[in-house]
């Protein structure tokens, strides 16, 4: 990096609007980052219906929806509970009277050890018992869960009071998208497994509710955007123009990459010196809009790559966040509805990269209620694509299916597999819109 390079970078308006826009972020949870115990109690008050976060019971639904989708090839308990609990049914009732609770203890090994799940949904109106095993940084274990269930069913459930009541177990897990297929069948079918993407429904909820002056919401909108990729156009904005400086001073942010493992015990005389001098000042007195533009590199890095890739494909087709690209086939924009997406490619970066070795997977999503009925049957569609995406015929009942085609990839790989399958997907879906 050259001093030219340097003041290039600082006087880019960009930078200058990066900094303002990154002042006036509300959500607490920038600056708090929450552990295992902390992110079970936000869930805990969030799925309270008598809490003051203005959305009563519809996190519950949400909750129960999100896990009737996940639920598609369990057995036993859960199998039972599903069929009686339709999206339909839980759409239509109330929760009013659920709680949540952190309180109960279990005993595992036969009784030998102490053990305590993360959380209960209990609803003594609608005789639901809900487990949940919220995991964060942790790896889950099937012989663990399996000791969850039979002591849960030993102390829980053969209690009278609870006689009468619907069992279902439930694990959310933060990083489950860094789970291999393996590892997930590795857990077996008694557990719904989700991601916390289910409290996207519950953040853009929040949002309708500040837009119209209900600041009740606040809490939870900061809490569902923390933990989820959903992002608020502030947001959004503020990855947009951090994709763009790193994609325009690619050596400033190389630089800043290198400096910021220089803790400031370590300085000397030369460390403020000249232009990297002053970048390390810079660096000290911006120090969380640094480390955005260094983490966001992997992602912004792609764009340019993947425009490479796919020449053809219109602006309109790629949309980008922090650490993820959504790529739709120009054809998908023919049968969506109005600000839905149908059919798209998930390219998205796992929390487990590292500066040198970042890694990717690669999803096709299929979201049922984004087709746009007046132009195509989303039944016949599913029908055509089922011989090349076998997955697809799965879960058939889930509004959103998300068919793992790469995993744990570099970046390279991943743009490669992206590029193929939209021009498969683009393929079927022309030839189908030929049959209309």
């Amino acid at each position: 990096m050259d001093a030219h390079e340097l003041y290039s970078f600082l006087r880019d308006p960009h930078l200058l609007e990066l900094i303002e826009l990154n002042k006036i972020s509300n959500n607490v949870f920038d600056i708090i980052k929450l552990g295992e115990n902390q992110n079970s109690e936000m869930l805990a008050w969030c799925m309270n219906p008598n809490e003051g976060h203005a959305q009563g019971d519809a996190v519950i639904r949400d909750f129960l929806e999100s896990a009737y989708a996940a639920s598609d090839n369990c057995i036993y308990d859960n199998k039972k509970f599903f069929v009686e609990w339709t999206p339909g049914r839980i759409r239509t009732t109330s929760f009013g009277a659920a709680f949540v609770t952190r309180e109960l203890k279990i005993k595992v090994d036969d009784g030998t050890a102490n053990g305590r799940l993360d959380l209960f949904l209990v609803d003594p109106q609608n005789k639901i018992l809900i487990t949940i095993e919220n995991k964060v940084k942790a790896s889950l274990n099937a012989t663990q869960l399996e000791k969850y269930v039979a002591a849960v069913r030993a102390q829980l459930a053969s209690r009278k009071v609870f006689s009468e009541y619907n069992l279902a177990f439930v694990v959310i897990d933060k990083d489950l998208d860094a789970y291999t297929e393996e590892q997930i069948g590795a857990l077996g079918k008694r557990w719904a497994l989700m991601d916390y993407q289910w409290l996207e429904l519950s953040a853009n909820r929040a949002r309708h509710n500040l837009t119209r002056g209900n600041q009740a919401a606040q809490m939870l909108a900061s809490y569902c955007q923390s933990v989820t990729s959903w992002e608020d156009p502030a947001r959004k904005e503020l990855s947009e123009i951090m994709a763009d400086l790193v994609l325009t001073h690619p050596t400033v942010i190389e630089c800043l990459r290198k400096l910021d493992g220089t803790a400031m015990d370590r300085w000397v005389s030369s460390t403020l010196a000249g232009h990297e001098g002053e970048l390390t000042l810079f660096l000290a007195q911006h120090k969380e809009i640094c480390q955005k533009l260094i983490s966001i590199k992997g992602v912004a890095s792609l764009l340019p790559k993947l425009k490479k890739a796919m020449p053809m494909l219109p602006a309109n087709c790629i949309e980008e966040g922090g650490y993820w690209f959504v790529i739709k086939p120009p054809s998908a924009l023919k049968i969506e509805r109005e600000d839905y997406r149908a059919i798209f490619i998930d390219l998205y970066r796992l929390q487990i990269s590292t500066a040198k070795s970042p890694k990717f997977n690669v999803k096709l999503v299929w979201v049922k209620s984004g087709f746009d009925p007046a132009t195509c049957s989303e039944a016949a569609l599913r029908e055509k694509f089922e011989p090349e995406f076998k997955e697809l015929g799965k879960r058939a009942n889930s509004d959103t299916r998300r068919i793992m085609l790469a995993e744990h990839v570099t970046p390279t790989e991943a743009i490669a597999v992206a590029a193929e399958t939209v021009e498969k997907i683009e393929q079927l879906l022309k030839a189908h819109l030929k049959t209309l």
